[in-house]
């Protein structure tokens, strides 16, 4: 009798739960159009109704890029698109679609996405929605030793003869710009996409506003922030998770999913340890105007990504067109510090030197820096002289004398230049009972692959793609079990990602003499090994093997 009283006592909450999301819903579809974006926002204090507890499938925290493509990957799911969708985000959204850039200006985040990125990015609906002229083909990457000289190269004409998945991928993607690289014929597949962040999460606002027109359940509260996570009783860990918003205003989810960056309240609610740990690094990101008649690669070196390993960190710098590159310079907290501060034309100049100098050249650049920011000597005259003992010295070396040169950055845009700390973190699990993390509050990365958004995506993919399985089959979504084959599908993955780059920071990180003369030994082998090499630009193109269904 207990059995069955317990029973029907659950089904009665269930249908209570349901007319209430319902009524909610109905009553929702009936508020007026905002003029802006139709968001929530909760800024104003609420009446007494908004302070009820409202049930949701899903609640997504964090409206970032991993976030809202969670959001429109469930709202264009054929049964995820049926559920009852909230995303939280504690900051302002409309700069993301009222965003109105100018040809001449480019936002210093820029990030680099994969064909399997853009794959899903297209199945969303995502990737119709950007701007072409605001996307850069990377058809090559010249990636070397700043110690040594060893270099490895990438060209995409090398990567055509892959699968016809990659030729899927970009069946009716966004013809390129004339910089790109690509080929008349249209065959020559880029190794990756370079646009900006913002632009990325303007696509991805415009979706999830079209998905609400077109009556998906999806609510977005916008300027809020999430107070509080409690389970409603102590006893039971199956009870749908409770999310009280600063407003009051609280929402009870069937799966609540963290996207809610590297301090994830979200995980810290699961009781899910991040390990890691900090690098003695930062970023230092800058947008560049640079002049492509100085390099020696081929088509003077347009549609090219450059990286030159340093002692104190990697040096990076990613095509975008119109004449600009973005770059991401990693090394010590100091420097990064005293490079914004420099002079314009001084910060262009140590850039320059950067990609051809020596250690010991840049070393006596960094020390020339003053507290203030302001160089000790003449930054234009000792790069120039430095230069020209380095031509002569190169010129008894052959091989040096026939590597690319990257183009000479001749200005840095106004407000660009920002650093940010490195560090290294991995969950010990991406799923408790209700709660799945994606992205940052799952796992961070070093910059130095440009992988760190392409593990979000592809977590967010596994999910949407696992949750809709989990409806399709009757199964609920929040259960631990419907949730472990995304974290068995992403977990190792994200793990031998996050390990490599890893190693590789700490290996470029010396100029100890046998580790310089062992990688760069390595470095040379695996240049001249063309199926090696192949198999590691389809692991960083995001074409290894991956589920038949991702493919669709």
């Amino acid at each position: 009798m207990s059995t069955r009283l317990l029973s029907r006592t659950t089904a009665r909450t269930r249908l209570t739960l349901l007319a209430n999301a319902q009524k909610h819903h109905q009553s929702h579809r009936l508020v007026p159009a905002l003029s802006s974006s139709r968001f929530l926002s909760t800024h104003t204090a609420p009446d007494a109704s908004e302070t009820e507890t409202e049930p949701y499938d899903v609640v997504i925290v964090g409206g970032g890029i991993a976030g809202s493509a969670l959001a429109c990957a469930l709202a264009s799911g054929k049964a995820t698109g049926t559920q009852k969708i909230a995303l939280i985000e504690a900051f302002d959204l409309s700069n993301h679609i009222n965003w109105k850039p100018r040809a001449d200006q480019y936002s210093n985040r820029v990030s680099s996405l994969t064909p399997k990125s853009v794959a899903f990015l297209k199945r969303i609906g995502v990737w119709s929605e950007l701007d072409s002229s605001r996307i850069a083909a990377c058809n090559g990457m010249q990636v070397w030793d700043g110690v040594s000289g060893a270099r490895i190269t990438f060209d995409a004409a090398h990567s055509n003869d892959r699968s016809t998945f990659l030729q899927q991928v970009f069946a009716d993607a966004p013809p390129p710009p004339p910089s790109s690289g690509a080929t008349e014929q249209g065959d020559q597949s880029p190794l990756a996409w370079m646009t900006e962040n913002l632009h990325v999460q303007y696509g991805l606002q415009k979706q999830m506003l079209a998905h609400k027109n077109r009556g998906v359940q999806l609510d977005i509260f916008e300027k809020t922030k999430v107070q509080g996570i409690n389970q409603p009783s102590s006893t039971d860990i199956s009870e749908w998770p409770v999310i009280t918003l600063d407003n009051g205003k609280k929402l009870q989810t069937r799966l609540l999913v963290g996207a809610d960056g590297v301090n994830s309240p979200v995980r810290s609610f699961a009781k899910i340890e991040s390990l890691g740990w900090d690098y003695s690094q930062f970023g230092l990101v800058a947008t560049l105007e640079v002049d492509h008649s100085f390099s020696t690669a081929l088509d003077q070196g347009k549609g090219v990504a450059w990286q030159r390993f340093l002692p104190t960190g990697p040096i990076a710098m990613l095509p975008l067109n119109n004449g600009y590159a973005s770059l991401v310079w990693s090394t010590s907290p100091k420097i990064a510090q005293d490079l914004k501060k420099l002079p314009a034309q001084d910060f262009c100049a140590v850039v320059n030197a950067a990609f051809h100098a020596s250690p010991a050249d840049l070393e006596y650049l960094y020390r020339s820096i003053g507290p203030d920011g302001q160089p000790q000597v003449d930054f234009q005259k000792e790069i120039e002289w430095r230069a020209s003992v380095q031509e002569l010295e190169s010129q008894a070396v052959a091989h040096r004398s026939k590597d690319a040169k990257p183009p000479k950055v001749v200005a840095v845009q106004e407000n660009t230049r920002a650093p940010f700390p490195l560090r290294m973190r991995n969950s010990n699990s991406y799923v408790e009972d209700r709660v799945v993390l994606v992205g940052d509050a799952a796992h961070t990365v070093h910059p130095l692959a440009g992988q760190g958004l392409n593990q979000g995506l592809a977590d967010v993919e596994c999910l949407a793609r696992v949750i809709e399985q989990s409806l399709l089959s009757g199964s609920d979504i929040g259960n631990i079990h419907s949730l472990t084959p995304y974290s068995s599908e992403r977990f190792l993955p994200n793990l031998a990602m996050l390990g490599t780059v890893d190693k590789l920071s700490k290996l470029y990180n010396t100029d100890f003499g046998p580790v310089v003369w062992a990688r760069s030994l390595g470095l040379t082998a695996v240049d001249n090994m063309g199926p090696i090499k192949t198999e590691i630009m389809r692991f960083a193109m995001g074409l290894e093997d991956v589920p038949s269904s991702s493919r669709r």
